[in-house]
Formats: C-alpha cells, sequence, structure tokens
C-alpha cells in the first residue's frame, strides 16, 4: 500500500497538465476584485468631477445675479445643476444648499451636516430636503451640491462606501462674495 501511494505520489508531482488552470482559478478572484474596485472608483471620480463642474457653473449665475433675476428657487437651482451635469447621473439622487452668512463673514458650520442615517421605508440614506435662501449682491454664499451615488460592489471590498446602504455621497462646494449686481425680484 505504501509502495501505491508512492507511485502515484510520484505520478501527481510529475503531471503538469491543468496547473495553468488551477493557478488561474487561484489568481481570479483577487484579480477581478481589484479590476471592479478600480471601475468604481473610476465611475466616482467621474461623478465627482462632473459634479464639482455643474456645481461651479450654477454658483457662477447665482455670484453674478443671473439666476436671482429669475426670482427662482431651490427647484430651479437644482434643475439648472442637473442640466449642467450634462445627464450623467439621476438628478433624484441630488440635492443641493444655497446659503448666505449672517454675519457677512466666511464662517464655519454655514452648511446643515449630512445624516449618516437610514431612512426605513426605503432603504437608502437619510436625506435633508433641498435649501435655498435667496442671496442680495455682496452677501457671502455658501453653495454645495451633493450626489447620492449607490455602489455597485460592495463597499466592504472596495472601502469607498462613506453612508450606510452601500452608498458614495460625492461633495462639491464652493463659498464667495456676490459681485454687485441690481436687486433681483
Amino acid at each position: 500500500m505504501l509502495d501505491r501511494s508512492r507511485k502515484l505520489w510520484g505520478r501527481f508531482k510529475r503531471e503538469k497538465d491543468g496547473a495553468t488552470a488551477i493557478e488561474f482559478a487561484i489568481l481570479a478572484l483577487p484579480f477581478f476584485a481589484l479590476l471592479f474596485a478600480i471601475f468604481e472608483l473610476a465611475i466616482v471620480f467621474f461623478l465627482g468631477s462632473t459634479l464639482t463642474h455643474a456645481m461651479n457653473e450654477s454658483a457662477r449665475d447665482v455670484r453674478t445675479g443671473e439666476f436671482q433675476s429669475t426670482c427662482g428657487g431651490a427647484e430651479q437651482f437644482k434643475t439648472m445643476v442637473c442640466g449642467n451635469m450634462s445627464t450623467i447621473g439621476d438628478c433624484a439622487n441630488l440635492r443641493i444648499d444655497v446659503v448666505t452668512s449672517p454675519s457677512g463673514r466666511f464662517e464655519p458650520n454655514l452648511l446643515p451636516p449630512t445624516p449618516q442615517t437610514l431612512d426605513p421605508s426605503t432603504g437608502q440614506p437619510q436625506r435633508l430636503p433641498d435649501s435655498y435662501i435667496q442671496t442680495s449682491a455682496r452677501d457671502v454664499v455658501v453653495v454645495r451640491a451633493q450626489y447620492y451615488h449607490e455602489l455597485a460592489f460592495p463597499g466592504s471590498l472596495t472601502k469607498l462606501s462613506n453612508q450606510p446602504g452601500n452608498f458614495r455621497v460625492i461633495t462639491a462646494s464652493t463659498a464667495f462674495r456676490n459681485e454687485p449686481f441690481p436687486g433681483g425680484c
């Protein structure tokens, strides 16, 4: 019996058929996990740069007074930001804040914090409603756009999730003083 097992073991050591398939099977899982994580990261970066561009373009209209002359509110500003995103992303996942500083100076904590809880009815992160405060000439203004992106791959794999429920909140913000422009509405 011992002699037979030695022959079998010796034959097993010499046989090379299937070694490549076994090596590929061992390396395939980490390789594809890394590849999909790179794709997910690229999507997050692409959405982030698109959101930043869209928010900056829209905030420029607030800074120059063009948006105030249309007497628009939060929904119109959100529509403008969404239009500047070039139809990339779902506008239902976008929320905006446009606030002014009551003291006329740049101060921390002008924007509300982002909730870190799930809405039990939808299973998505809890979101505050959009906020828009009508601004005037020379006001200090802070504009923030947040896009709630549901990750395709588990956050435990990619480490990209910053909200419960495998979501990533992509945020773009800017602060400025409005230019002197004639009165709005």
